[in-house]
């Protein structure tokens, strides 16, 4: 090959050391610039730190202190005794006494009534709980062993025990109950101081119910309270915010004015080194990855870079260019070694080495697919008596015309016909059942009966038959090659001490021996 004329060929090192000097320098202009704006900026926020953040972050103390309100005012609401009732009463006393001594009566006047909402919620519940003492001893006469009512919610009228909770005892839930207690108390005189009992249990449950949904309102309007005490904190620091975010932005109009345009210099030189970088360097070596490719690819075609400027990617050009005309006739002859690895010479069917390949990525393909594999191992029968008897060459033919007929059983994708090693071949099949893979194994070795072979000289034809044994596992079982192959293995084996000519289908418990069909199929 002629060397390409170059006239000019420049250091990529040297250019690069040379495009970073200039970008360092261009860096620094832009520092000497652009930190003078931004002390100044940052000069600026300092004072206005100094003047708006200790408001802002006064109203953040607010806003924790009328969160933890809201939680005492719900503490106060669900709570079961006193003793918690009183703890947040006090905690929130504390909290409101603190707004009374800043300087924002709306803020004092609001939580002072929050706080007498926290007290009428704890009366409330002072009340529920009286109440709650007479439904209580109302009940203990339903504990007692004589008592008529106890056997009446036995006996299949709806039980008023246990109660739920305080905050649940609402009329509408516990009116039903109470009325299938009545209705199913008997018409009698003995029956009415029931009665009574029943009326006064509901004339107490139903006064829990009802300061139950006062309790609800009082909640309710304390909660928008503190809502509406919230938005005016939330409202006022947003203002406070809303001012410091002007007198930055003021501050900053300047540097993000020259930022701007500093952004628009990098940007336009970052495209041009961009489009510099991709002609001149990116270019090149993506049409020597090309080349590599297709060299690997196995292209007869002429590998011819187009030119370079700088001198490395030169000298990657011209060795990529040799390669190419160097491998191409490797390429020829590993395509001629490769098909005769894989191929057995008298039969021309796969031989060991394929097979054994073959049998590992067929089992690798049924595990993704969840399908089913096959192995068919198939053994000559007296093979040597026939080598005696008729001669090698005979033998040889006997071989062939196995070979011939397995190759009309491995031309899905996936299936392969091999021989084995000697007398012995090998059948991989896909996809099939096992009473599919029994007819299939029978076909064969019937096929094989019936065959009559010409000797090579003057005499009577020959005729042979065979022993097969298969294996067949779904994608589930399915573990090593090896395990597949001792089952057939096993399987062909049986088949031979069985009487030969025959099937077996290997099992991996109980091997079943198939019985012949015909001495001769």
């Amino acid at each position: 090959m002629t060397p390409r004329s170059r006239e000019f060929h420049p250091s990529l090192s040297t250019t690069l050391s040379l495009v970073v000097c200039a970008l360092l320098l261009f860096m620094a202009g832009i520092t000497w610039l652009v930190v003078p704006l931004l002390a100044g900026i940052g000069q600026s926020s300092g004072q206005t730190r100094e003047q708006h953040m200790p408001e802002i972050l006064n109203h953040q103390r607010h806003a924790l202190k009328i969160e933890k309100i809201s939680s005492y005012l719900n503490t106060v609401y669900w709570a079961q005794n006193a003793d918690m009732e009183r703890r947040a009463r006090l905690q929130a006393q504390v909290l409101i006494q603190s707004f009374m001594l800043e300087d924002r009566s709306p803020l004092a006047t609001a939580t002072a009534d929050s706080l007498e909402t926290i007290k009428r919620l704890i009366e409330i519940r002072s009340q529920q709980r009286e109440q709650m003492d007479r439904v209580g001893r109302l009940l203990a006469e339903l504990a007692s062993a004589d008592s008529p009512v106890r056997s009446l919610g036995q006996g299949g009228a709806a039980p008023l025990l246990p109660l739920p909770p305080l905050t649940d005892i609402r009329w509408p839930r516990l009116a039903p109950m109470l009325e299938a207690l009545l209705q199913a108390l008997p018409e009698t005189g003995d029956s009415e101081p029931h009665r009574q009992w029943l009326d006064a249990l509901a004339r107490h449950l139903r006064e829990v119910s009802a300061l139950n949904t006062r309790a609800d309102e009082l909640m309710n309007a304390g909660q928008q309270q503190l809502q509406q005490i919230a938005n005016y904190l939330t409202t006022d620091a947003a203002l406070r915010v809303q001012q410091l975010a002007e007198n930055i932005a003021r501050d900053a109009g300047a540097a993000t004015r020259y930022t701007y345009l500093l952004i628009g210099v990098i940007t336009l030189l970052t495209l041009l080194l961009f489009a510099a970088l991709h002609y001149f360097v990116l270019r090149p070596l993506q049409a020597s990855v090309q080349a590599l490719r297709a060299i690997e690819q196995d292209k007869n075609d002429h590998v011819q870079l187009p030119p370079v400027l700088f001198s490395e990617l030169d000298t990657i050009c011209r060795a990529v260019e040799d390669y190419s005309a160097m491998t191409r006739k490797l390429w020829q002859a590993n395509d001629e070694l490769h098909q005769l690895s894989q191929k057995d010479g008298l039969t021309g069917l796969a031989n060991r080495r394929h097979f054994d390949l073959a049998l590992r990525e067929a089992l690798n393909r049924v595990r993704r697919h969840h399908g089913t594999l096959a192995l068919l191992m198939l053994d000559i029968d007296h093979f040597k008596q026939l080598n005696d008897g008729f001669g090698h060459l005979n033998g040889d033919e006997c071989l062939k015309a196995l070979a011939r007929i397995l190759k009309g059983y491995g031309q899905r994708s996936g299936e392969l016909a091999a021989r084995y090693g000697g007398e012995e071949f090998a059948l991989i099949l896909t996809d099939l059942n096992r009473q599919q893979l029994i007819r299939l194994c029978e076909q064969i070795r019937q096929e094989v009966a019936r065959l009559l072979l010409p000797q090579a000289e003057p005499g009577p034809p020959m005729r042979f038959t065979v022993s097969i044994g298969a294996a067949l596992l779904p994608a589930a079982e399915l573990g090593q090659e090896t395990e597949l192959l001792m089952l057939a293995d096993k399987a062909l084996y049986q088949a031979k001490q069985g009487g030969r000519n025959r099937v077996v289908i290997g099992e991996r418990e109980l091997p079943r021996l198939e019985e012949p069909r015909s001495a001769l199929g």
